[in-house]
Parts: C-alpha cells; sequence; structure tokens
C-alpha cells in the first residue's frame, strides 16, 4: 500500500493510493470517526501519550504535561535534543512515537484495507523552508516506525499537485505556466511557484516564514480575550477560531471551567491583520522573483491561480485578505486540510504519471577563518532554489591542529553575502587537520593554536545534497590519506 502522509501541526492526514483514487483515511476513535490524527503530546501516569490518548488527556486535566503541536515544538530541536517537559524522551523519539501510533491506527481502527503483511510505502512532506535537519528528521522517525519512505516533498509542491489533479485542461497545450501556492499551515507559512507544464512539477521559486502559523491566530485570540496561553487554552482557542464562519459578528471561547467570553470578530480581525499582512508580503517577494526566472507575474495568463490550502484557510480574515488582493484568481482548496496529503498520494502513485523536481529552498553554509586575522566569513555551500542531488567540493590547506565547523541555514543573504532572515544554526562538527590526531574522537577541548607547518596538508571537503533533503559531508585529509563522514542533517 501506498500513502501520502501529511505531517501537520494541528492534524496529521493520510490519504491513500487505492485503484486511481486517493482516499483519505478515516479513523474510529473511541465510537467517533476521525479524518486526522491530532498532532498532540502527553505525559501522563509516567507515560507519553500521543494522539487522540494526549488529547483526551488535554482536555480532562489529567497530563501532567502537554505539547498541543508536536510538530513545531520538535522543529526548533536537533533530533537528540531533550523535549522539554517530557522526560527522556528527544525530538526524534517523540516523532517517532507518533509515527509508531499512526501505523498501528491505520492497521487497527482505519476504513482503508490494509495487508498487514505489506510494507506501507509513504511519500512525507515538510514545508518548503524547512531546515534540513527537520528533514532528516521526519525521514528517520517514519523509517523508525516501520514506514517505508519512498521521499520527501515540499508541502506547497504537493498542494500544487492535489490543484492539477482538480484541474485536468492543465495539459500540453495549455497556457498555464505555474500556479503559486498559498500555505498556512499551523505552524509554518509556506508559498511557493510550481510549473505546471505537462506533467512535470517544478518547484520554481519558495519563499515563507518558518515561525507563522494557525497557532499564532490561537495564541492572538487568547489575548484578546485576557487569557492565559497553555496547551488547553490554546487548543480551546482552534476550537472556537475554526467555528468561525464568513458572517459570523460574534465569537464564543468556552474554557469550560467558567462563562464563555464573547469576543468581537471584527476586532479580532484587526488583531490578525499584521500576520496577515506578513504572509502578503512573503507572496509580493515570490512574484518579484519570478521575473529573474523569465516568467511575467503581470500575466494572468501564464497564472493558473492562487492556490490556497492548509489550516489556515478555514480563517475567514485570511480568505478575505487574499480576496480583495487577487480577486479571481484566488481558488479554495476543496478540502484545505487534505490537500496536501492528497497531493502526496498523487506523487506516490505510479499511475499518476507525474514528474517532480524540487530544489534546495534555503541557503546552506558555513563560517570559515577570513585569511586574515580572527574574523569569521559565510561560505554559501548550497544556495536556496537550487536542484538537486548537488555535490559541492572545497580544498584548502589548514592552520590549525582542528577544524571547528559551524553550518548554518538562513532563509536569504544580504549584498555582501551574509546570512540573513530564519537563521537555523546547524551541528558543528570537528575534523582533525593535524594527522597526529586522526585516531581520536573527542576534539572540542584539543589546544588548537595556529601552526603554519600544517599548511603542508591538503584538505577536502564533499558535500552531497540528497534527493530527500539530507545533507552529508566527507572530509579528507588527502595528504596523508585519511578521512570521516558526517550526517549533517
Amino acid at each position: 500500500m501506498r500513502l501520502g502522509i501529511d505531517f501537520g501541526t494541528t492534524r496529521t492526514v493520510v490519504a491513500a493510493v487505492q485503484d486511481g483514487r486517493h482516499p483519505l483515511a478515516v479513523f474510529d476513535d473511541d465510537g467517533e470517526f476521525r479524518d486526522h490524527v491530532p498532532g498532540i503530546a502527553a505525559w501522563q501516569d509516567g507515560a507519553l501519550r500521543v494522539g487522540w490518548a494526549a488529547e483526551r488527556a488535554l482536555a480532562d486535566g489529567s497530563a501532567e504535561h502537554a505539547i498541543r503541536s508536536i510538530k513545531r515544538a520538535i522543529g526548533a530541536l536537533a533530533p537528540d535534543a531533550p523535549v522539554p517537559g517530557l522526560p527522556g524522551v528527544t525530538a526524534l523519539g517523540l516523532a517517532t512515537a507518533f509515527f509508531v501510533e499512526l501505523r498501528a491506527a491505520l492497521h487497527a481502527r482505519c476504513t482503508l484495507d490494509l495487508d498487514p503483511d505489506a510494507p506501507l510505502e509513504v511519500m512525507a512532506a515538510v514545508p518548503a523552508n524547512a531546515p534540513s535537519r527537520q528533514r532528516w528528521l521526519t525521514l528517520e522517525a517514519l523509517r523508525r516506525a516501520g514506514f517505508a519512505p519512498l521521499g520527501l516533498l515540499n508541502e506547497p509542491t504537493a498542494g500544487a499537485l492535489d490543484f492539477a489533479h482538480r484541474h485536468l485542461e492543465l495539459g500540453r497545450k495549455s497556457p498555464k505556466k505555474y500556479v503559486v501556492v498559498y500555505d498556512l499551515g499551523g505552524g509554518t507559512f509556506d508559498t511557493s511557484a510550481v510549473s505546471l507544464q505537462g506533467r512535470h512539477f517544478e518547484l520554481i521559486a519558495s519563499a515563507g516564514l518558518a515561525r507563522l502559523g494557525g497557532d499564532d491566530f490561537d495564541q492572538l485570540l487568547l489575548d484578546a480575550a485576557g487569557v492565559e496561553a497553555t496547551a488547553a487554552t490554546l487548543e480551546r482557542a482552534r476550537l472556537a477560531k475554526e467555528s468561525l464562519t464568513p458572517t459570523s459578528r460574534k465569537l464564543l471561547l468556552d474554557l469550560g471551567d467558567r462563562e464563555p467570553i464573547a469576543l468581537d470578530v471584527a476586532a479580532l480581525y484587526a488583531r490578525a491583520q499584521p500576520l496577515i499582512d506578513a504572509t502578503l508580503a512573503q507572496v509580493d517577494g515570490l512574484f518579484a522573483s519570478l521575473r529573474d526566472r523569465g516568467i511575467d507575474p503581470d500575466d494572468p495568463r501564464e497564472l493558473g491561480g492562487i492556490y490556497l490550502v492548509g489550516g489556515g484557510a478555514a480563517f475567514p480574515a485570511v480568505a478575505r485578505a487574499l480576496r480583495a488582493r487577487f480577486a479571481r484568481k484566488l481558488q479554495l482548496a476543496p478540502q484545505p486540510f487534505a490537500a496536501t496529503a492528497i497531493g502526496l498520494a498523487l506523487a506516490a502513485d505510479p499511475d499518476a504519471h507525474v514528474l517532480i523536481r524540487e530544489a534546495v529552498t534555503r541557503h546552506f553554509g558555513v563560517w570559515r577563518e577570513a585569511d586574515a586575522g580572527d574574523d569569521k566569513v559565510f561560505d554559501p555551500l548550497l544556495g536556496k532554489d537550487t536542484a538537486g542531488p548537488i555535490v559541492v567540493e572545497r580544498r584548502y590547506r589548514p592552520a590549525h591542529p582542528v577544524g571547528h565547523l559551524r553550518f548554518l541555514e538562513c532563509g536569504a543573504l544580504d549584498a555582501a553575502g551574509q546570512p540573513v532572515q530564519d537563521l537555523v544554526p546547524c551541528e558543528d562538527i570537528y575534523f582533525p587537520y593535524d594527522p597526529a590526531l586522526a585516531d581520536r574522537d573527542e576534539l572540542a577541548t584539543v589546544p588548537n593554536p595556529r601552526r603554519t607547518e600544517l599548511m603542508a596538508n591538503e584538505i577536502v571537503e564533499t558535500y552531497t545534497y540528497g534527493r530527500d533533503g539530507a545533507i552529508s559531508v566527507r572530509i579528507e585529509n588527502r595528504s596523508r590519506g585519511y578521512g570521516r563522514t558526517y550526517q549533517l542533517a
């Protein structure tokens, strides 16, 4: 069985590949049918709970600690970093536990007809601007949970596949060259331009905000009500927010233990407008970048549409602002919460005959010593929007016994080539330039004075960016014949 799994901040949705169709998985949760698994974790009675069990523990107050948005919480952590409030649980461990629960639910209480002995092959997705370590963590957690990953797509690219599938006139003779996906999820915002030429889907350009999503609108709602934000109150705010319709004038925030709080919807939308404006600024920047790629963003014949997907699409203020800006170009996905999962199932379906070509969506590089003095310079190894797979090589002669490489991802580079916007440090690594240290594992505490005689050694760094978004580097002392390989993300 092949599946598309949209590991979401608020909801994880699964779509299947079945005889040319792509139905959603529906789960039996104690007699209630659910089309998603909630992204909640809780510590209850000395044990980790995830999904529906965690949701119930959060609702009845029996959780000692709860995380309302697993994906957002672990997205800021290194894979081996502990998750606050969950004793002995790492970011990778939490993601793995969630996918183990998902796999068990698919086999035990799901409407899909799954062979228990057949492998579950999955196409998964991450935000377009996700750091590489988040991409690696997602794939590794799926593997450890017993899934067989087929690949990893950017979420807006999966949304573009859903768009094209629903507009079959977009064939080889169509003048429509691309679609712009506006993907506002629970924790992130992404916008991407994706080619629609024939059945080839190529990421043209992307932009986004790594820490802006539906969770932030929930926080605004609590701020307006004067209520402290906890996992439980944020969940109540989400439920209230999702009850809004385009004609709503009042919103009732039911906290369970007190009288519901009535909020003026117009005032709430005014509070939310700066967040919406921030997403629109990213879309404007995306359109501006298309000119550099030979696309006229002012030609409506080339644009297939602005496709609105993600949980944030349900917030009426978002659709209203987009409609005011883009008018008839705007198209709301029929199933905004499920569009990414359906697109992933299409990517996993060999009979869909789609060809996908992704690209690096963030700049990746390393801080190095300048030629003179103690200054550091940023060496951009992988450029944003560069198509993969990619191999990059650097050669140099060292002046210190140990190389300390500090890697970084960022959303943009300034005019001087320095990293700006959404800076995410990656794991530091140490390599023994001095042959006398070749067999030593612990290098962080080794004295590292400048030694010019070490410049007789040639060092070669070979970086590999894989199709799944993982980055590794092989560092070798070519003069003395030894090296080490590091998985960076």
